[in-house]
């Protein structure tokens, strides 16, 4: 790879939503229908907690802490990421989007949420999952390619439903923060 060209994917901020026990009655009592009202409701909700307090994508900041890796391992050349953002998930069509580059990062946010514990129901954890695929340009082949996740699991400091995003969402960074850290490490070992 020493002396390619590899450029990083664009993304749109990934939903977010906060599942609470009463989200969760009306998803069950609803079947399929009340579970896509409830989930729709929790990621409204959750995206505007999030645009309100500016935090950063997640797949920025991991994209960003892997590319750094992949060039110091590989020789590999960055190029900026571009404007334009994914249209397709697949890979053969992100490669021929992100074209002259020899090879194309891409990272995304495969869940992001939070959850109250069971049987406390005033509690909060949050879940982060990320993919990454390091995709061959030219062929539109995956080369490489790594899964990362997380889940809080520290009850015994769980805030309540507000505390998330009070302190200009200090809990949310945090928590997200742990889980793009682990989708780093588990990224940058498949280099």
């Amino acid at each position: 790879m020493r002396g390619k060209t590899v450029v990083p994917t664009k993304r749109d901020m990934p939903g977010f939503g906060v599942m609470k026990p009463e989200t969760m009655v009306m998803a069950s009592l609803g079947g399929a229908i009340g579970g896509a009202i409830a989930g729709g409701i929790a990621d409204s909700q959750g995206r505007a907690q999030v645009a309100k307090h500016r935090l950063p994508i997640p797949d920025e900041t991991i994209s960003t802490q892997v590319m750094k890796k992949l060039v110091a391992k590989t020789g590999v050349r960055p190029l900026p990421a571009p404007a334009s953002k994914v249209a397709d998930e697949k890979p053969a069509s992100i490669a021929a989007q992100y074209q002259p580059a020899d090879y194309v990062l891409d990272v995304r946010t495969t869940g992001w949420m939070g959850m109250y514990y069971p049987m406390t129901f005033t509690k909060y954890f949050i879940t982060y999952g990320a993919q990454m695929r390091l995709i061959e340009a030219k062929s539109g082949r995956i080369v490489a390619q790594g899964f990362g996740s997380y889940q809080g699991k520290d009850k015994a400091n769980a805030p309540n439903f507000s505390g998330i995003y009070a302190n200009d969402a200090a809990f949310l960074r945090a928590e997200t923060r742990k889980g793009t850290d682990i989708a780093i490490q588990t990224f940058t070992a498949q280099f």
